[in-house]
């Protein structure tokens, strides 16, 4: 992990020295507007605790999705400030040597990023780094109940967590007019350690932890000037 976030940095800095060094433009629009949807895919994370320390265990994951959206502001025409909103999902394969049908870990990320790009023609390669917080949180079950007029879902087991986050991003985008494009991008994020206090329908109760969980994703990527 430590490599992959290195070769990102260096990557980024290169970028943003490079375009740097490109002949600025003006732009009337400054505001930033971004939308990623696509797929990622876990590093499964080692379990620390489940009602008590455990040894190797480890929390499988199946691949899943990743959805973003961000408002940024363009100080320079290579330079971005962004705040970002984001989720994955993904379905809990087994947690150790135990597994419940349909479990799912959540992520909910509250994002600072720096952007940059390589403004020159319609193809623009971009990378940047952000940091910021994430609500992680796993759901054990689903059982439906019904009454007379409606009918509601809810899990047999949840439990969330609040820890920092950190990613680094990557992508080409075509600009097909002066202020829309579309593209693809690479993330790779990774969020702290995590606990897990799971209430359990009954209103049993037990301590669920895993290790720094990361994810590296792919996703089709929208953005606007205005």
């Amino acid at each position: 992990m430590k490599t992959i976030i290195k070769l990102a940095l260096i990557a980024t800095v290169c970028l943003a020295l490079s375009a740097a060094g490109q002949e600025s433009s003006s732009q009337s629009n400054r505001w930033n507007f971004r939308f990623d949807i696509g797929g990622s895919m876990p590093n499964d994370p080692g379990v620390s605790e489940i009602g008590g320390p455990v040894g190797n265990g480890k929390m499988e994951l199946s691949p899943g999705m990743q959805f973003d959206i961000a408002l940024g502001y363009r100080l320079l025409p290579w330079l971005i400030l962004e705040g970002e909103l984001g989720v994955t999902a993904n379905e809990i394969d087994s947690i150790g040597n135990w597994s419940y049908p349909d479990s799912a870990f959540t992520q909910f990320t509250m994002m600072a990023n720096v952007m940059f790009e390589y403004p020159r023609g319609r193809l623009v390669p971009f990378a940047g780094v952000g940091a910021g917080a994430a609500v992680g949180s796993v759901s054990f079950g689903n059982t439906t109940y019904y009454s007379y007029y409606y009918s509601w879902t809810e899990s047999d087991g949840y439990g969330s967590d609040f820890v920092p986050a950190m990613q680094v991003i990557a992508g080409l985008r075509y600009e097909f007019s002066p202020d829309w494009s579309v593209g693809v991008t690479y993330r790779f994020l990774a969020t702290g350690n995590q606990d897990f206090d799971v209430d359990w329908w009954n209103g049993a109760d037990f301590e669920f932890g895993v290790d720094s969980v990361s994810m590296h994703s792919v996703c089709l990527v929208f953005t606007g000037r205005f």
